[in-house]
């Protein structure tokens, strides 16, 4: 049930939920309306098991809808449309084509500014920089990889807490509009206090999976080049795991310098996460026929 739930998510999701009804994004934004209206500012603002609470109603409310069957087609369906709306990207998706279309009628500024829009806080020129593949790498990370093994784990609520939790903190840290959008503007509201906290949450959720995917660029990518920054990483516990797994990507793909901030290291990178992808669902399809996972 848990592979053919992915499996039909991702075909899906390929073939193109790309509709607001199909981003967390929404559905937090109303969350967070309904928080404002009904919930004491105070009980958020000062204290710190009422943001964990919070956080941990959406994963609730979905283990509520599996109680009222456990009916295969209903399990299946609700599995699948949690892990759409948690895979969901289609911002992004948006911000990558502006980006290839940018650098293709040669207009490098405007390539800058959309990979800052996707989360390229520094150029690889800059110091703590990386390069647009290594963004590519951490999206794919936190909207695919880091869903697919909470889900696996911990079942659709997993999945919904995490993308939850992902979505606050990339609220919480986006500096690219001059004028947030209402969602930004809740979010920072309700929540801006607690930045640290949620960040530290996000870390502990991210650090096992950030490990299994960087295991994955080594056995699809250069395994020798590769396993140096892996290793480096395997036990460190305060790295963050954005750098974990994009130092890794990276050496696993090998892609020299003088194409940074092309089309041709995009492409490189976007097959690399790709083959991450499926080398997840081996890992999943591998428990399922040795571990007895349902």
């Amino acid at each position: 049930m848990i592979l053919i739930s992915i499996l039909v998510a991702l075909i899906i999701e390929r073939l193109g939920a790309r509709s607001e009804y199909w981003q967390i994004d929404y559905y937090l934004t109303h969350y967070q309306k309904w928080s404002q209206q009904k919930i004491s500012n105070n009980w958020l603002d000062k204290a710190d098991i009422g943001v964990m609470v919070w956080m941990v109603v959406p994963a609730l409310l979905v283990a509520l809808l599996y109680s009222f069957s456990d009916f295969v087609i209903w399990e299946l369906a609700l599995n699948v449309c949690v892990l759409l709306v948690c895979f969901g990207c289609a911002k992004y998706r948006k911000s990558y084509k502006a980006y290839l279309n940018a650098l293709a009628r040669g207009d490098n500024e405007a390539a800058t500014l959309y990979a800052f829009q996707m989360g390229q806080t520094r150029t690889e020129e800059e110091p703590n920089g990386e390069t647009f593949g290594q963004t590519l790498a951490w999206i794919n990370f936190t909207h695919y990889c880091a869903v697919m093994f909470w889900f696996v784990v911990l079942g659709a609520p997993g999945a919904v807490l995490y993308a939850t939790t992902r979505t606050m903190i990339e609220l919480l840290k986006d500096k690219t509009n001059d004028e947030p959008p209402e969602n930004q503007r809740l979010c920072v509201k309700m929540l801006g206090k607690h930045t640290q906290r949620l960040s530290v949450f996000f870390h502990a959720l991210n650090w096992f999976p950030a490990r299994l995917a960087g295991f994955g660029y080594l056995i699809i990518g250069n395994f020798s080049k590769g396993t140096g920054s892996w290793l480096k990483y395997l036990l460190d516990f305060k790295t963050c795991n954005r750098k974990v797994v994009t130092e890794t990507a990276l050496a696993a793909e090998q892609i020299e310098q003088q194409y940074f901030g092309c089309t041709y290291e995009a492409a490189c990178m976007m097959r690399l996460v790709k083959r991450n992808v499926l080398f997840y669902l081996f890992i999943v399809a591998a428990l399922t026929l040795f571990a007895g996972l349902g």
